[in-house]
């Protein structure tokens, strides 16, 4: 055989790898694979056999997610346990990416679910007047929060304290833990409605995450009986619900067991619609003993 047909034109070589000629120019230009000959009067490009095995290399690698950057160092090495400390090193960033992007599959499935429940109890409540929304018992399956716990001088129950809110969505994602669901926020006063007297207020902000390790900033939550009802609607307007459920608790026959929890279904970082807003309104019981 001679040495002209030793060697492979770009077409043949593109037919042969199943490379695109318009790749094989661009790696000629960027140095990654040039031609072992080029025909001065012509300027065809002529690819010898021997090339052929790196350019499945190249391949290879492209097709497994390298850089072009990292391929080029592999080829130019040249060395069998060059290769395997660079495949050994990409196949951590790979499962590194992979963790990182179930970890945002998951997030974004529970936030999913938080929308379509607040969705749903909208669509269901839309043919009944807020004070027609039902008051149930119902038990409190038990989760881990994050929380932050600290007294607010003169808090205004009015308000929603967003700078406290966005502050633990932060806490729980620079911890690297799994948001799960919404925000709780917890009264700790002796007299539930007492929250409603814009006075010195221990007041919680807590996220459910996945994590169940007891940590200083992560606790149990539920594993309790409540008293629930959903307040639809303005913020400002929910101190109705609260009169509504203390007076259920008393013709029921019922003793509050611990601070009252709002979960904010769709709450003001969900929509701004102040009429679409929902939050539900746990307070802990215990059926009193005749």
């Amino acid at each position: 055989m001679s040495a002209k047909k030793a060697r492979y034109c770009i077409g043949e070589l593109s037919t042969l790898c199943n490379i695109p000629q318009k790749t094989l120019r661009y790696y000629d230009e960027i140095g990654l694979f040039t031609p072992d000959y080029r025909d001065d009067s012509t300027h065809y490009r002529y690819y010898s056999k021997s090339q052929i095995v790196n350019l499945m290399i190249i391949k290879t690698l492209k097709q497994m997610g390298f850089p072009l950057k990292d391929i080029r160092q592999i080829i130019s090495e040249n060395d069998a346990q060059s290769l395997e400390a660079n495949i050994n090193s990409h196949l951590e960033t790979m499962r590194d990416d992979i963790m990182k992007r179930i970890d945002q599959y998951t997030e974004c499935s529970y936030l999913l679910q938080k929308i379509q429940n607040g969705i749903d109890i909208l669509e269901a409540s839309s043919s009944l007047p807020s004070e027609d929304l039902a008051i149930s018992i119902e038990h409190i399956p038990k989760i881990s929060l994050m929380y932050d716990r600290s007294e607010m001088e003169g808090y205004d129950y009015s308000e929603m304290s967003l700078d406290r809110w966005i502050s633990i969505l932060r806490k729980a994602e620079h911890s690297k833990h799994k948001i799960m669901g919404p925000v709780y926020v917890t009264f700790y006063e002796d007299n539930i409605m007492n929250k409603f007297l814009s006075a010195n207020s221990m007041v919680e902000f807590a996220v459910h995450i996945e994590d169940t390790s007891s940590t200083d900033d992560i606790r149990d939550f539920g594993d309790f009986d409540a008293v629930t009802m959903i307040h639809i609607g303005n913020y400002e307007d929910i101190p109705t619900s609260y009169i509504q459920m203390m007076k259920w608790i008393r013709q029921n026959s019922y003793t509050v067991t611990g601070p009252a929890t709002e979960e904010f279904i769709l709450s003001p970082l969900d929509v701004n619609d102040e009429t679409r807003r929902v939050t539900k309104i746990i307070i802990p019981v215990k059926k009193e003993s005749k």
